[in-house]
């Protein structure tokens, strides 16, 4: 168990960041348990759908972790290295459980898939929540506007420019803000998560790069986050004259930077190792809980019950998937980038941007 010196962050003995892979854990799990109730809690959902939303703290805290870790690795890494083992460490398992995914929706019959062949192949690319399509995986919408924010960071890296392309956040809740408006007068109805989860991890890279004098972009994107955002989150729920579910839009969003923040602040704590561990597998826990849910919706009555498999059928899926699929296409990734330059920006690199390189 080692800390930095001048940033105090707890690593393992691989050098991960503790609090990181901790909160991943937490914010997967908070997902999971907000699904499962969703399937057989009717007056849950609907209290989700007017006033608080721990699924969507969870997506929250997740994006502003995905921003914090792109300006790390990409710190670290040259373009061409981040996205070879990007998609060796993302696809793979996204495609199984997909599949997984559609095999259990036909069986049962519990979620019909209907979905036309250019709808498929976007999800093929993983690309649908970016572009405002259908997730075949419901949950694989946010992954899209993840690859989304990788693309834009890669190419500001790429010009030398990851410093000021943070920057590009304030773009993003500026089209949030249009959505905003066109809902308000009736224009149209945008959903408006795409631009403001581009703008959440915005934040967490402006966090990165204020850590190490490197931008001073937070100054203005993290106020922006805790006002400006959930202001907009208001506008974006009153198409139409329409103001039900904004409170939880713009609570739930605050409780995911506060989730953050609390996590962030005990930085230079140990974590239990059950967190770390539910942490490390936190992606395959996210794209495989829907599945288990589908396969067990209708064979279990009683919802206390039904929460309990699901989230522990989860739990080891998701070991499994992590043990077998993720960690072997994940070192996969590693030998093809190995010998690779490593890509340093000119900077100096604390010990968690080495440990990043073997992200």
């Amino acid at each position: 168990m080692t800390a930095s010196a001048g940033n105090t962050q707890v690593r393992d003995a691989r050098g991960r960041i503790e609090y990181i892979d901790a909160l991943r854990g937490v914010a997967a799990l908070m997902v999971v348990v907000h699904h499962a109730l969703v399937r057989v809690a009717p007056a849950y959902e609907e209290w989700t759908l007017e006033w608080f939303d721990p699924g969507r703290v969870g997506v929250v805290a997740f994006f502003l972790v995905s921003g914090y870790v792109v300006g790390m690795t990409l710190s670290s890494q040259t373009p061409r290295v981040f996205v070879v083992r990007r998609f060796w460490r993302l696809f793979p398992v996204y495609w199984l459980t997909t599949l997984l995914y559609i095999a259990v929706a036909l069986i049962t019959g519990y979620a019909p898939i209907e979905a036309s062949v250019v709808v498929l192949l976007v999800n093929i690319s993983m690309l649908q929540g970016f572009l405002g399509l259908a997730s075949v995986l419901p949950v694989a919408w946010t992954l899209g506007i993840e690859i989304a924010f990788y693309a834009q960071s890669v190419v500001t890296r790429f010009a030398r420019l990851l410093d000021r392309g943070v920057w590009l956040g304030l773009l993003w809740l500026a089209v949030l803000a249009v959505y905003a408006a066109a809902n308000v007068t009736g224009v149209w109805d945008r959903e408006g998560s795409m631009p403001l989860m581009m703008f959440t991890a915005s934040v967490g890279l402006a966090l990165y790069l204020w850590e190490r004098g490197r931008s001073r972009a937070l100054i203005a994107l993290l106020p922006s986050a805790v006002i400006v955002a959930p202001m907009l989150g208001v506008l974006l729920k009153m198409n139409s004259g329409d103001d039900r579910g904004h409170v939880s839009f713009s609570l739930s969003y605050l409780a995911g930077l506060a989730l953050f923040g609390v996590f962030y602040a005990a930085r230079s704590r140990a974590f239990p190792a059950w967190m770390l561990k539910m942490g490390a597998a936190s992606y395959a826990l996210y794209l495989i809980h829907p599945v288990v849910i589908l396969a067990s919706f209708g064979s279990i009555g009683m919802p206390a019950v039904f929460l309990l498999v699901t989230v522990g059928l989860s739990l080891v899926g998701a070991e499994v998937l992590h043990r077998y699929v993720e960690k072997p296409t994940i070192e996969i990734g590693r030998r093809a980038t190995r010998g690779s330059s490593p890509g340093r920006m000119p900077v100096p690199a604390s010990r968690e941007e080495s440990a990043a390189r073997r992200e």
